[in-house]
Order: structure tokens, then C-alpha cells, then sequence
């Protein structure tokens, strides 16, 4: 029994490495990840998605961010022009590197990730609390 418990938790944590491990790989090939000082420079004048569920955009979010859900605009993303830099972020940094990899596939080459996600951020925010 222990070593079957023991089985079980030594494929959890692998399958969690791995999917970690592949995802930053996936990351590094198709947006810019930047730090939060980095995101909260590079980003003014820029189009900023928060793709988080609407509940926890209205109560925090980026300053000048607007709220398209992960859902939305990974089935339609002509809201985002791809002449110009997009600056994406989600609350841990989860979803947001499926989304650079559509976003790059359909010819978005100036794709910029915030490190983290929300949950790291220390910019400025607006918050409705």
C-alpha cells in the first residue's frame, strides 16, 4: 500500500515538473515574458489583456488593462491588432502561455507575458474594493 501511495505521489509531481517545464518551454517561443517592473514600463500606450474571469478584473486589475476572457479570445482574437504590442496577463501565469502560442501562430510576433501573472505584479492597479 505505501509503495503504491508512494507511486501515485512520484507521478503527481512529475506530471506537475513537466507541465511546468513545458510550459515555460512554450512561453519562450512565442511571447517576451518580462518581469513585473518590466511589464508595468513596456506597456504604457500599449494594448494590456487581462484574460482572468470578468468577477476578478472588476475588482483588481492592471492600470489601463482591459478584460477579455482566456475563452473569448482564444476563439477570436481580431479585437487585437497585430501591427502593434500586446501585453497579456492572467492571475498565476497558467493560461497565458497557451494563449501567446495562438496569438504567435496566427501572426502576432510582438506577444509580451507578465512573469507570474496578476499575483505578482507590484505596479499600478485599479481596484473597485
Amino acid at each position: 500500500m505505501w509503495i503504491t501511495l508512494f507511486v501515485i505521489i512520484l507521478v503527481w509531481l512529475l506530471w506537475i515538473v513537466g507541465s511546468r517545464i513545458w510550459t515555460n518551454s512554450m512561453l519562450k517561443q512565442s511571447a517576451t515574458v518580462l518581469s513585473s517592473e518590466d511589464f508595468e514600463s513596456q506597456s504604457h500606450g500599449h494594448d494590456i489583456v487581462d484574460i482572468r474571469e470578468p468577477a476578478k478584473f472588476k475588482s483588481k486589475h492592471i492600470f489601463g488593462a482591459r478584460n477579455i476572457q482566456y475563452m473569448l479570445l482564444k476563439e477570436n482574437h481580431a479585437a487585437l491588432r497585430k501591427d502593434k504590442p500586446v501585453f497579456l496577463y492572467d492571475e498565476n501565469g497558467q493560461f497565458v502561455a497557451r494563449i501567446a502560442k495562438i496569438l504567435h501562430k496566427d501572426g502576432y510576433n510582438q506577444v509580451n507575458v507578465l512573469k507570474g501573472g496578476f499575483n505578482t505584479y507590484k505596479g499600478k492597479v485599479k481596484s473597485n474594493q
